[in-house]
């Protein structure tokens, strides 16, 4: 069985579409996690490779879910709400991942979480990530015993846009498209899409603003993302999102990490001073739209708002995931 496998990753694009050569699925919003099962034992790994088996006690009975003595599944670790969608707000409560991966921290065990499983890479002595996905898939369902702890995430061929209305209306974050099939690798491809309803960026921090008015300690956060070249572009300032209890461990925060040095590529615009801070932190950020904004006409987040901060993901894996559009991937005829 392999010991460490890098979770494939999905390509943003702009609308849904309709083809019988995908299948379509539901985007949960909660942490990725493969499951490694071995006997009655599971590990569970981030998609960085950091160990969350600590922090969710109650998914250690994933293997008496699975008929198989050995597997590693691919799936999603959420929070429900109490209209049963998965809800990021709920699991930051429910963190489970300490600073950088390597403290596991459980603050809210009052809050169950669910393992939904998409897919399955390995099982018995058989490497299932050359096969294709839908095949995989049927394998997978065959041997998962759905209960209320670990369920299957099930799939819809060809109706993509009405998976994505239905998801629209029951307030989800959007949907996931993949090729039939599609062959399991571990890095980002056309091969498998996402389509957002909200649209969230996870976000670098890299400084932050003076407070005004009755807020005390800083203003807002200034983000940013990393080009193709490796710059630390300027793409907006979170105010908002915040708690009087997140805004205080955020300065806690940020007063560990002051810089003397700018990090951005280019002077941050702010009608506020700016104080750098060491671009370590990762957060994610509900916004309304892409703008071109500011005297340098540059790309910034509309309406940023602060949803949590996110351990499981490098500051180096912030970068620019502008939404490529669905005739260049998805329509083209399949291989």
């Amino acid at each position: 069985m392999p010991h460490a496998i890098h979770p494939m990753l999905a390509t943003l694009i702009d609308q849904p579409f309709d083809d019988e050569d995908w299948l379509y699925e539901i985007k949960w919003d909660g942490y990725r996690a493969l499951a490694f099962l071995d006997g009655k034992s599971v590990r569970l790994v981030s998609r960085n490779q950091n160990d969350l088996t600590a922090a969710y006690p109650e998914l250690h009975a994933i293997p008496d879910c699975i008929q198989a003595r050995a597997a590693v599944l691919d799936g999603e670790i959420v929070a429900l709400d109490e209209h049963g969608r998965s809800s990021f707000s709920l699991m930051q409560q429910r963190t489970g991942v300490g600073e950088g991966g390597r403290r596991i921290r459980r603050t809210r065990d009052d809050i169950p979480v669910v393992y939904y499983v998409f897919d399955l890479l390995y099982a018995d002595g058989y490497d299932l990530m050359q096969a294709g996905l839908q095949e995989r898939k049927q394998l997978l369902a065959s041997i998962l015993a759905s209960n209320d702890l670990v369920r299957y995430s099930d799939h819809y061929l060809g109706n993509g846009i009405a998976l994505f209305e239905a998801a629209a209306q029951r307030g989800l974050e959007g949907i996931i498209a993949k090729r039939r099939r599609s062959c399991y690798v571990q890095k980002r491809s056309s091969e498998w899409l996402k389509i957002k309803i909200v649209r969230r960026q996870e976000c670098v921090i890299g400084g932050y603003t003076e407070p005004r008015g009755s807020r005390e300690s800083f203003g807002s956060i200034v983000l940013g993302l990393y080009d193709d070249q490796g710059r630390l572009i300027p793409v907006g300032q979170a105010g908002s999102g915040f708690t009087a209890e997140t805004h205080a461990a955020m300065w806690k925060r940020l007063q560990a990490l002051q810089a003397d040095r700018n990090p951005f590529f280019g002077k941050v615009e702010s009608d506020r001073r700016v104080y750098y801070a060491k671009p370590q932190l990762v957060a994610e950020i509900k916004f309304s739209d892409w703008t071109h904004a500011g005297q340098s006409g540059a790309v910034k987040m509309r309406a940023p708002v602060f949803q949590g901060l996110r351990f499981d993901k490098r500051a180096s894996e912030c970068k620019f995931e502008l939404a490529k559009a669905t005739s260049e991937l998805a329509r083209a005829k399949s291989r």
